[in-house]
């Protein structure tokens, strides 16, 4: 536990300003995606067979320029000039695309995690993340390519300097097959991967480090509040796409020259001869052959592809803000009364118990059956007695209290600095069998998912870690910089992590084993307190709530904010966000307006408010995590039962 802290630099942009690849709706992207692009191509399509003219003239035609090329081909050819091998680059672009995007976005999302370690600055991150996603992907497309490539270039230049003509791509195909085999499909593979692969990286991580430089500079990029337009992401996207296509055309002109020549030289050529006969003719200048059209391709393409893209996710993301689903209708239902503040609440993982804690240092234990069966029929408000046992033990109030994860013990932290532990097996027990005995404030406890540790978070600004069999007590050697309390702290479904929400308003991710800090999410709630924060089930986001009246929903992997679900009022008591046992609903209070608020997780719409029946505020929620049903707690010393 003796370790230091690192801190991630992952930057967390307002709004989602890159996309969420589960978020997306596969069919809609390749096929909204295969007509946008299409559109794409036919609009630059002339460039490439300029560029490409270009490369391989020989005499006099090394002379022209591209306007010389243009006119040149228009005088020759006509308009279908400029648009020859067209039909058979569409036909291979399209599955070569859906390669390019799917290993695209997979790749850059593994890449930010194998970056983290490094402690690089965001903008730096961004660059290798994106770098390695492009690399890959463009390894991956290759063999769709290189084919496609090799075809469409000879169809370009066909009838030009000398080359052959050929009556279409089918004939093109077949004059490869017979001469050379398959192999032939694939001459300069080697260098298209050369090319291409470090172009691809050269792009995305150059499109990666401009758009964090630009989003720095214009004040957004850690700014989680004041989210950027629509407008002004596509705007920044498009100038880092600009800012990419300039840096990638001057980088990579030189082996696109070698491996076109390469590919349409009916000769055969090696590569080192290519480069002999291009200095020969024109020197070094050479290779540069065809840099203004790529150049104005590549500056052109950026703004284009972007514009094309952001709208081809637009349609293609799953309606996620479609109708909001229906919260069940549920019963409510008094259980029973404290004598002083109901503070606080907790299901046993199986659903079966719960127990809330007190003001009056008591702790109710309920059986969830039996109230069940007070709830059944003509049974009046209040009548059985769903209450199994109190203990009592404590001589301060209440903070949390935490199940074990598979014996039947309960654990209480409180103002007293204690943590004691009940056995609710035994039906005659009232008083805790074993104490740990802190040294502050304990305002929460989480045991660990294995049962053998437990985490207190306290009035201490680092959560204490404690081996449950020798009660010798853990922390982190570095507190992040933080003097606050911390108001909560929980674990992660596996123990793999755990999160603290604090006094000053902030967050932090630690991990489970090593308990260094691997998220600050500082300011996560303003200034004001942090109240309560839980992960989900997969462990992908944190739920959080504070003293700000926020409910916030943040990525674990960047620290960024999700969804917000506005909409209840708490700026006095320490209230809960839950989710449901689906997690399809998000469940909090409201303690202006002494309601209980519910939105649809998903599309972050609020979709019900329901009188708490509380004639205080209520200021905890607790839900079952197997069924729907759960428990508020009120300032009125009231228990409430939902199902």
């Amino acid at each position: 536990m003796d370790t230091s802290t690192r801190a991630a630099k992952i930057p967390s942009l307002p709004q989602q300003t890159e996309i969420n690849w589960d978020n997306l709706d596969m069919t809609k992207l390749y096929v909204v995606g295969a007509g946008m692009f299409s559109c794409v191509t036919v609009a630059l399509y002339p460039v490439s067979v300029i560029k490409t003219r270009m490369q391989v003239a020989s005499g006099e035609a090394m002379r022209r320029n591209a306007l010389a090329t243009f006119k040149n081909i228009l005088k020759v050819d006509g308009v279908p000039g400029l648009y020859r091998g067209f039909g058979t680059v569409i036909t291979g672009a399209i599955p070569a695309r859906i390669i390019f995007l799917t290993a695209l976005e997979k790749t850059k999302a593994t890449s930010l995690k194998l970056v983290e370690p490094l402690q690089l600055s965001e903008s730096m991150e961004a660059a290798l993340a994106n770098g390695l996603g492009g690399l890959t992907a463009s390894l991956c497309s290759q063999a769709v390519f290189v084919p496609i490539d090799v075809v469409s270039q000879k169809l370009m230049v066909q009838g030009y300097s000398g080359h052959v003509r050929y009556k279409g791509g089918i004939d093109v195909v077949q004059k490869i097959m017979k001469s050379d085999g398959p192999r032939g499909l694939y001459r300069g593979f080697g260098l298209s991967v050369m090319t291409y692969a470090p172009s691809s990286a050269v792009w995305w991580a150059s499109y990666g480090f401009s758009q964090r430089m630009i989003w720095s500079a214009l004040g957004h990029l850690n700014d989680k509040e004041d989210a950027p337009s629509q407008l002004k992401i596509v705007g920044v996207q498009a100038t880092g796409g600009m800012i990419a296509g300039a840096v990638t055309s001057c980088v990579s002109t030189p082996l696109d020259t070698i491996k076109t020549r390469l590919q349409v030289n009916q000769n055969k050529p090696k590569a080192s001869e290519v480069v002999r006969r291009l200095i020969a003719e024109d020197g070094w200048k050479g290779f540069y052959r065809g840099l203004g059209p790529r150049q104005a391709k590549g500056v052109n393409f950026g703004p284009v592809w972007f514009m094309t893209n952001f709208a081809t996710i637009k349609l293609s993301v799953q309606n996620v803000r479609g109708p909001s689903k229906t919260f069940p209708k549920h019963e409510t239902r008094h259980i029973s009364d404290h004598k002083n503040v109901a503070r606080c609440a907790k299901f046993s993982p199986d659903g079966k118990y719960f127990a809330t804690g007190s003001g009056d240092t008591s702790i109710k234990f309920f059986e969830v059956s039996k109230i069940k069966q007070t709830m059944l029929g003509d049974s009046k408000e209040g009548s059985g007695r769903p209450v199994v046992r109190t203990f009592y033990d404590h001589v301060q109030p209440i903070n949390d209290l935490d199940f074990h994860p598979i014996s039947p013990i309960l654990i209480s932290g409180a103002k007293d600095n204690t943590i004691k532990f009940f056995d609710f097996s035994k039906t005659a027990a009232r008083k805790a069998f074993r104490v740990i005995q802190d040294t502050h404030n304990v305002r929460s406890v989480c045991f660990h998912p294995c049962g053998d540790y437990i985490l207190a978070g306290t009035d201490h600004p680092v959560a204490h870690l404690y081996d449950v069999n020798t009660f010798t007590c853990f922390l982190s050697a570095n507190p992040q910089d933080s003097s606050a309390a911390i108001n909560q702290v929980r674990y992660s479904g596996t123990g793999s992590m755990y999160v603290t929400a604090s006094k000053d308003g902030s967050l932090r991710i630690w991990d489970g084993v090593s308990a260094e800090c691997i998220r600050p999410i500082i300011g996560a709630h303003g200034s004001v307190e942090a109240t309560s924060a839980i992960f989900t089930k997969d462990e992908r986001y944190i739920l959080s709530s504070g003293k700000d009246s926020c409910i916030k929903l943040w990525e674990v992997g960047t620290g960024r904010l999700v969804k917000q679900y506005p909409g209840g009022v708490n700026t006095q008591f320490r209230c809960q966000a839950a989710f449901n046992e689906t997690e399809e609903f998000v469940l909090s209070t409201d303690e202006q307006n002494n309601e209980v608020v519910i939105w649809d997780a998903l599309t972050s719409e609020r979709v019900a408010r329901l009188p708490s029946g509380h004639t205080g505020a209520p200021r905890w929620l607790e839900h079952s995590p197997v069924e729907p049903v759960f428990v508020t707690c009120g300032n009125d010393r009231s228990v409430r039962f939902w199902k």
